[in-house]
């Protein structure tokens, strides 16, 4: 038997496990806050609506400190208090809502990434596109 397509088997298995695990790591699973809260210390992506008042940006530390808490969106009254070390996202002063991806512990939700939504930005397309296609019928 040759060796050559036996070592391109194996480097192909090796190289869809790797794949397989990467990928997986990478994945958050979309959760509550109530339900981030119930699964502590795993990676999960929780959206929010960001409650203003509460806001707040700490700039000693490399990249500042933003601080603030998301209501749940479908309006169940939980609220959750979220950290991210990082930059403020540049245009988080005019976001209503967020999906923070990171974790639950010690009562906060230490952020990794934020994904800042602006619905408004896209609101006005919308409408936009609605009267077009009512004006053409």
């Amino acid at each position: 038997m040759k060796r050559g397509p036996v070592i391109a088997f194996i480097v192909l298995v090796a190289a869809a496990a790797f794949t397989f695990v990467s990928f997986s790591g990478a994945t958050a699973r979309h959760v509550t806050i109530r339900q981030a809260k119930a699964m502590s210390g795993q990676m999960v992506q929780v959206p929010g609506r960001i409650e203003k008042d509460t806001v707040s940006f700490d700039l000693s530390g490399e990249n500042g400190h933003l601080s603030f808490d998301i209501s749940d969106i479908e309006g169940s009254g939980d609220r959750l208090k979220v950290v991210y070390a990082g930059a403020k996202p540049e245009n988080f002063a005019n976001a209503t809502t967020v999906e923070a991806v990171g974790m639950y512990r010690d009562g906060a939700f230490r952020a990794q990434r934020l994904l800042v939504k602006c619905p408004s930005r896209y609101q006005a397309v919308e409408e936009n596109t609605s009267t077009q296609t009512a004006d053409r019928n």
